[in-house]
């Protein structure tokens, strides 16, 4: 699989030099012989870009020879065989996307996420991870079970490293009221939860049943920020997983929801005790 942190960083040298030259995507598009729309994919790093096509757009933006080559070689290491992370010897047993995901989230300075239905992956137990992929809506092996808990749980290393991602997680009431794995295994988790939102670098707040309807009903959703900008947002649906381009409108979302959720204190005294009544 390309690699997908190579990509965003090529997307976003190029947007830097065309905003030097003064073009606009349309314009820079055109110089190209390529579509707006996908200049706008390569520059947010959704897809790779042809040799003809990055030396198109570096001689409309009056790149020297020096940018010219560096940026090459950068658009070469876009069509190598992953990002030699952690995850590679599972590369055969996840999608090319899902793989994405986590070499953003290795590099991410910050990870907003929201739970509608279940525990987001990097906030899961084994125990209620493996409840999941169990019942989950994809059918699987037990030997497959096993490979993407244990991808999952590696996953969760980001949380633990020396200068970890800031981490804002939202829940709906509904998932930590909802049996994954019965009653044991969901107070674990839940417990695990208010473990984790003791941590300085992560806020975890839950949308009561009370709020009602709420801007979150579409859906889980996954916005991974970086030191240089250009957000990153991830969705899971039955029709695959999703890359959106709207990024903005998610932030929108986001923070919507924030606002229906309880405070963190109130959140985790909510999870407390929810906890409390599976004894």
């Amino acid at each position: 699989m390309a690699s997908p942190t190579a990509r965003r960083k090529l997307g976003i040298e190029l947007r830097g030099l065309r905003d030097a030259a003064g073009l606009n995507i349309d314009q820079a598009a055109s110089a190209a012989g390529i579509s707006d729309s996908h200049l706008s994919r390569i520059e947010r790093g959704r897809v790779g870009v042809r040799p003809l096509t990055l030396k198109a757009l570096l001689q409309s933006y009056g790149a020297d020879a020096e940018v010219t080559d560096r940026l090459a070689k950068t658009a070469a290491d876009t069509t190598k065989r992953g990002d030699r992370g952690w995850w590679q010897p599972y590369a055969a047993a996840i999608s090319e996307k899902y793989a994405s995901l986590i070499a953003f989230e290795s590099e991410a300075t910050s990870i907003k996420a929201f739970g509608s239905m279940v525990v987001p992956g990097l906030l899961q137990t084994e125990d209620y991870a493996r409840a999941l992929l169990q019942r989950g809506p994809v059918r699987l092996k037990a030997d497959e079970i096993d490979t993407r808990v244990a991808v999952r749980t590696s996953r969760q290393a980001i949380l633990d490293q020396n200068y970890p991602p800031s981490t804002w997680i939202i829940l709906d009431e509904g998932v930590i009221r909802r049996m994954v794995g019965g009653a044991e295994v969901m107070r674990r988790q839940i417990l695990h939860l208010v473990d984790i939102a003791s941590r300085p670098n992560i806020d975890l707040q839950v949308i009561p049943y009370s709020a009602g309807a709420h801007a979150g009903t579409l859906g889980p959703l996954v916005i991974l920020g970086f030191p240089e900008g250009d957000d990153v947002v991830y969705c899971e649906t039955y029709a695959g997983d999703l890359y959106p381009e709207a990024v903005a409108s998610y932030g929108d979302v986001f923070n919507r929801l924030a606002q229906d959720a309880l405070s963190a204190d109130s959140s985790t005294e909510l999870l407390r005790t929810a906890a409390e009544g599976m004894k």
